[in-house]
């Protein structure tokens, strides 16, 4: 028998102060895994290892959070980044090396899966734990199985599902098909059923201190059975769009002949709704944030969205992480998830300091895109600026945005005395575009703009990048045309607290610690509120309140009332805005879309919601878009150009919407039936 060695990282993942040490194990030896199962402490030191295998979707340089520059909600430098603008611009295939091939996740996925299963088939053998610990252990690892095949699916489409089994060693690898949509949902779900009913509501109610926070909890799978029957309801998965394109994906059958993408069953969106709603009902312990600190109700609105991320295990994460370990030990990154650290040292602008002597100094180059701006809404009105985009060919030009009137957004135009909203009450006034002027809590807790002071009073500078010599320029971006720098003209500012220093080495590495929200409450009123206006008993009372919520914590009014005139209740009647008409029914959906890009803004959502709502091939096309950065005057600057940044249009096909099967899985699976558009 071939012997495969892993290495398990014996550390509590979870615990403030983690002990580093190692230690191989022959998963195949039984004798050594009956030995490893009959102790509290190594039993424990394999649980750890299954969440070895979380995605880092925190991590948008090398981990799974690439779907955010490959949506439409950001764009990456490095003077176009090869792996981002290969992918942008679709020109990636199934090749298993190359540029993109760090993104294929497949087989660290299913190594993970398979240590659940085994994890499962040993826990038993622990002599030292009650039953009801060995259970909910038991349960946390069938949830984490659960979770690395939706992981696989939210990526690939259907997989292979090996159920209890481990994948059998003499299997045949020219009889080796993905099962069916279907049969990847039920799976998922039903996993999901079994680990809900053994799993704690809390870890004191196994007996584990609060050092164990992040461990799964029945509501960890509640939110992931939300999602997953979310996605099983939307039109990528459940044959909605009636045209060409889905006849491309019916007619996909496997290798037994079932055919892999199903019809269109609307009792699907009923299942989401209720698996929403059930969490809602029973998950009474959590709540949206909503007590952030200000000298007014904005920045109270503006602190409490930025609590999700700033305060560790809030009331709003149902599940998240924090010890993932990114990058060097030595520097830090195993210490605390990568949105501190190889994240965020790419989305802080440089601000030259003799005291700098890190490479850390200019390397400003993840930023928000000009549509990730463009989205938030309008802090009075409550109204979204832009509902879309005029073309040119299939690209979206975003220098001719179609403007809300009634939003109250200005395209053109300075705002004189302007104050900064947000985090920076020591700054005093300076001329601001009006583009940048009167937006949600959301934009200033998340955005940046060129003009604007960073909000650091331990930095206390104006963020302002022209290529001119005017005396308030702080980074002469263009002037360092090889650094990876920002080319756009907004900085992301999502994951950095106020008043930060961010100098030295030191500052980016170990300064900031904070959870990853893999789940929170406010998914979960979205999930409810977009499957209760799609379900066929449409709900639109409960889908409109559940809006609200999200947008109420941030200051917005009632959608009723941003948008008096539109019937809600008529789901057919039509209403036309700023020249574009769609039914009721489709505004509401459109603007619970908007709300959700808005509010989980480079949280890695926006890729994977695009898809299976299939609107990234309207959406995604699109020239490399920025604001005049080598304009001589601050003025000049707030013009929108397209040659500029470095990279290729963007672009998106029908093919693009799930990851191609690469090359090394086919070889050996050879009637392994790959995606559409991938043959």
């Amino acid at each position: 028998m071939k012997k495969i060695y892993y290495i398990v990282i014996a550390i509590a993942l979870f615990m403030v102060s983690a002990c580093d040490g190692y230690f191989d194990i022959d998963f195949q030896d039984q004798a050594n895994l009956e030995e490893i199962f009959s102790k509290k402490n190594t039993t424990e030191s394999y649980l750890v290892h299954l969440y070895s295998y979380l995605p880092h979707d925190e991590d948008t340089h090398s981990g799974t959070g690439y779907v955010i520059p490959r949506s439409d909600e950001g764009l990456f430098g490095f003077l176009g980044y090869g792996p981002f603008n290969k992918l942008r611009s679709g020109d990636y295939s199934t090749a298993a090396s190359g540029d993109v091939a760090q993104y294929n996740v497949w087989s660290r996925m299913y190594i993970a899966i398979r240590q659940c299963t085994i994890f499962m088939d040993y826990v038993h053998l622990d002599r030292e734990d009650s039953q009801r610990v060995k259970d909910a252990m038991s349960a946390e690892a069938r949830f984490l199985r659960a979770f690395y095949y939706f992981c696989l699916f939210r990526q690939y489409g259907p997989v292979i599902i090996w159920g209890d089994e481990l994948a059998p060693e003499d299997a045949q690898g020219s009889k080796l098909d993905r099962n069916t949509v279907d049969e990847n949902i039920n799976f998922i779900v039903s996993e999901l059923d079994k680990a809900i009913a053994d799993l704690p509501a809390t870890m004191s109610e196994i007996g584990a201190n609060e050092s164990w926070t992040g461990r799964a909890t029945k509501y960890a799978a509640m939110a992931l059975k939300s999602r997953v029957l979310l996605y099983a309801a939307s039109p990528l998965y459940n044959g909605q769009d009636g045209g060409n394109l889905r006849a491309i994906y019916s007619e996909k059958k496997n290798y037994s002949g079932k055919q892999i993408f199903p019809d269109y069953d609307a009792s699907k969106w009923t299942k989401a709704a209720e698996a929403a709603k059930a969490l809602i009902s029973e998950g009474t312990a959590f709540s949206l944030c909503k007590d952030g600190e200000g000298a007014n109700d904005f920045q109270k609105a503006a602190h409490s969205y930025q609590n999700v991320f700033f305060e560790r295990w809030n009331t709003e994460t149902i599940w998240g992480w924090w010890h993932l370990g990114i990058g060097s030990k030595d520097g830090g990154f195993a210490t605390w998830i990568g949105a501190t650290g190889s994240f965020m040292y790419a989305t802080v602008p440089n601000f030259p300091s003799p005291t700098i002597t890190t490479s850390y100094a200019m390397l400003q180059a993840y930023t928000p895109s000009l549509k990730m701006v463009d989205a938030y809404p309008m802090a009075e009105s409550g109204r979204y600026p832009v509902l879309g985009y005029e073309k040119s060919g299939r690209l979206n030009d975003l220098s001719r945005p179609i403007v809300d009137a009634a939003s109250g957004y200005k395209t053109t135009g300075w705002t004189e005395g302007y104050t900064q909203p947000v985090d920076a009450d020591w700054a005093p006034a300076f001329k601001a575009h009006n583009t940048t002027v009167g937006r949600d809590a959301r934009y200033y807790s998340s955005i940046v703009p060129d003009g604007f002071y960073w909000p650091s009073d331990k930095i206390k500078k104006r963020w302002v990048s022209f290529y001119g010599s005017d005396p308030m320029i702080t980074v002469p971006i263009l002037k360092y045309e090889s650094a990876a720098l920002n080319w756009v003209g907004y900085a992301c500012r999502r994951w950095y607290k106020a008043n930060t220093a961010f100098v030295t080495g030191a500052d980016f590495v170990g300064a900031q610690r904070y959870v990853y929200p893999a789940f929170r409450l406010a998914e979960i009123y979205l999930n409810y509120a977009e499957a209760c206006n799609e379900k066929p008993e449409r709900d639109v009372s409960e889908a409109i309140t559940y809006l609200n919520k999200v947008r109420e914590r941030s200051g917005l009014n009632s959608i009723t009332v941003a948008y008096p005139e539109i019937n809600f209740d008529n789901a057919e009647g039509t209403t036309t805005i700023a020249g574009i008409t769609k039914t009721n029914k489709e505004w509401l959906r459109w603007l619970i879309q908007q709300e959700r890009w808005c509010e989980f803004g480079m949280e890695a959502m926006r890729h994977y919601d695009m898809c299976r709502w299939m609107r990234a091939e309207d959406e995604y096309p699109s020239a490399p878009w920025t604001l005049n950065m080598k304009a001589e005057t601050y003025e000049d600057l707030y013009t929108r150009t397209s040659n500029i940044m470095p990279m290729d249009n963007a672009d998106f096909h029908y093919r693009d919407y799930l990851y191609p099967i690469i090359s090394t899985q086919l070889a050996e699976m050879v009637n392994f039936t790959q995606n559409p558009g991938w043959e």
